[in-house]
């Protein structure tokens, strides 16, 4: 007998029957195409070039009345506003200006960014949301954001409606921009009237990334893909404040950067495809384009896990075979985003899976709690409910993320 052969018959002789197989360590996925991608992005970054020293100073000159820094009178204020407003490069005292000192200058710049019909200023008018602290800017941020096609804005004048002191203006303003996308409204509508108005917009923004402003002009594509590419590029540092500025600007900015953060999964720098795949989890089903792209990463170890959360949050239901596998490997990570993955994508023929993850004592809780979250996405589930609410009475498990399952959980209930 071949002594290759013949070991495994004796010790199967010896036992009685073949021990179980053991768990894969990984997905059994085809390793992704990577390439460096870093530079390129630094290259178009650098693509962008600022106008010539000439048209600085006019442009200077313009804002300077334009955003009442000089005093005029009614006709030569009048005419800069226009020239600025006309000119392809308003950006450069646009942008800037959104950053000034004086509250009053930098409410002009949100109201004049609005009125530029320049799209690409959305990324850092989305930027300011961050930072500005002048609550009545906040509703001039929100209405330029709104006639440039980004719905963002339209979450923060309902917000805005709520606080007596920018009541009246965000009304206003919200009343402007539902009729300009077509909302049918009483001639004086109510608050609830505006802002069921409102929430129904925003929740089609999340869905689909798409504004609702008829025949909002695209931004010039070499701006957007240099401002795109700036703040995937901040990644590399180890300074905490650009990636979240990053992750803000890109996750608000609607499917403006998908074809982008599509190409950063192809990145042989693996910041470069873990900050994609966070921020397409983020967008959630407006990134569903994007399932493609994601697909090939559940066979790099390094962002494997990353990427079936991603698939979960996105609609990724193409990939539902390997999330199922991905609950038999050895990486308890792993297995803990394919029990939450395959609970919000639906798929019934994964919860016994996901019950026997549940009920084995020797899991790990942080899988064992992806299953209770996956088997509560179908419905009533008493003992998946049970398990999630012992951890929240003996407080022995993260209580961040019991809060944000729960809220996930309450939001499929509506």
């Amino acid at each position: 007998m071949n002594r290759a052969l013949w070991l495994p018959c004796v010790l199967v002789a010896a036992c009685g029957e073949p021990p179980p197989p053991a768990a894969p360590a990984t997905l059994k996925v085809q390793a992704p195409k990577l390439r460096p991608f870093l530079a390129e992005l630094q290259a178009r970054s650098a693509a962008w070039a600022p106008p010539n020293d000439a048209t600085q100073r006019e442009l200077r000159e313009l804002g300077d009345i334009a955003l009442q820094l000089m005093p005029a009178d009614q006709r030569t204020a009048a005419r800069a506003e226009r020239s600025l407003l006309e000119h392809k490069d308003a950006w450069f005292v646009l942008e800037p200006a959104l950053l000034h000192e004086q509250v009053a200058v930098r409410r002009r710049a949100a109201w004049l960014c609005g009125r530029s019909n320049q799209t690409a200023l959305q990324l850092p008018l989305l930027l300011r949301l961050k930072y500005e602290l002048d609550a009545e800017n906040l509703v001039w941020i929100a209405d330029a954001l709104l006639r440039l096609g980004n719905d963002t804005g339209l979450a923060w004048l309902d917000a805005a409606i709520g606080a007596e002191a920018t009541a009246q203006r965000a009304g206003q303003l919200a009343v402007e921009a539902l009729r300009a996308r077509g909302a049918t409204l009483a001639d004086e509508p109510t608050w609830a009237d505006v802002q069921t108005a409102l929430r129904e917009r925003t929740a089609k923004w999340l869905a689909t990334g798409v504004p609702s402003l008829p025949d909002a002009p695209p931004p010039e594509p070499v701006q957007l893909a240099a401002r795109l590419a700036t703040h995937l590029a901040t990644t590399q540092g180890t300074q905490l404040r650009p990636v979240d500025d990053a992750r803000y600007v890109l996750r608000r900015a609607g499917r403006l950067g998908l074809p982008m953060l599509s190409e950063a999964l192809t990145a042989t720098e693996h910041y470069l495809r873990t900050m994609a795949l966070q921020v397409l989890a983020e967008l959630g089903p407006t990134a569903n384009s994007t399932v493609d792209a994601v697909l090939p990463l559940l066979g790099d170890p390094f962002t494997a896990p990353y990427a079936v959360r991603t698939l979960g949050e996105i609609g990724g239901e193409k990939a539902l075979p390997q999330l199922r596998s991905a609950l038999d490997t050895s990486d308890s990570e792993l297995r803990a985003a394919a029990a939450q993955a395959l609970g919000l994508l639906g798929d019934r023929t994964g919860v016994p899976a996901l019950q026997a993850r549940l009920r084995d004592g020797n899991e790990t809780t942080d899988v064992r709690v992806s299953a209770a979250f996956g088997l509560r996405c179908f419905g009533d589930d008493a003992e998946a409910e049970a398990y999630l609410a012992e951890r929240e009475a003996k407080q022995d498990y993260h209580q961040p993320m019991l809060v944000r399952l729960r809220e996930r959980l309450a939001a499929r209930a509506k």
